[in-house]
C-alpha cells in the first residue's frame, strides 16, 4: 500500500493536470451536460486529495490534512489564475471553488 501512496505518483498525477490545464481543449459534444467542467474539476481533485493526504500522512507528522488541502488548494488556484493570461482558457472562480470542494471530500476519504 505504501508504494501506492508516493512522493513520485503524487508528482505524476500533479503534472498531468497542469498539462491538460494549459493545452487547449475542444469540448464540443459534451455541453449538453449541465456543469460537465465543474464535475471534471470537482472529480480530478478527489484524486489529488486522496493521492496527497494518503502520501502526506505516510511522509509527515501531524497536520497532514492541512498541507494536503494546501497543497491542492494552491494547485488549483495558481493553475486557474494561469488560464487567465491564456487566449484559449478562461479562468472561473467556480473552477477554483470545484476544486476546493473535491480536495476536501478527497481528503475525508482517505484510507484508514
Amino acid at each position: 500500500m505504501r508504494k501506492l501512496f508516493s512522493f513520485p505518483i503524487l508528482y505524476t498525477y500533479t503534472i498531468f493536470i497542469i498539462v491538460m490545464s494549459v493545452i487547449p481543449v475542444d469540448a464540443k459534444g459534451v455541453e449538453f451536460i449541465p456543469f460537465y467542467d465543474k464535475i471534471t474539476h470537482f472529480l480530478i481533485y478527489i484524486i489529488l486529495a486522496f493521492l496527497a493526504i494518503n502520501t502526506f500522512r505516510l511522509s509527515f507528522k501531524g497536520k497532514f490534512y492541512f498541507k494536503a488541502f494546501i497543497y491542492c488548494f494552491l494547485l488549483g488556484a495558481i493553475l486557474e489564475c494561469a488560464q487567465y493570461f491564456l487566449p484559449y482558457r478562461t479562468f472561473e472562480l467556480l473552477d477554483i471553488l470545484a476544486n476546493s470542494l473535491g480536495a476536501i471530500l478527497g481528503i475525508f476519504i482517505k484510507i484508514p
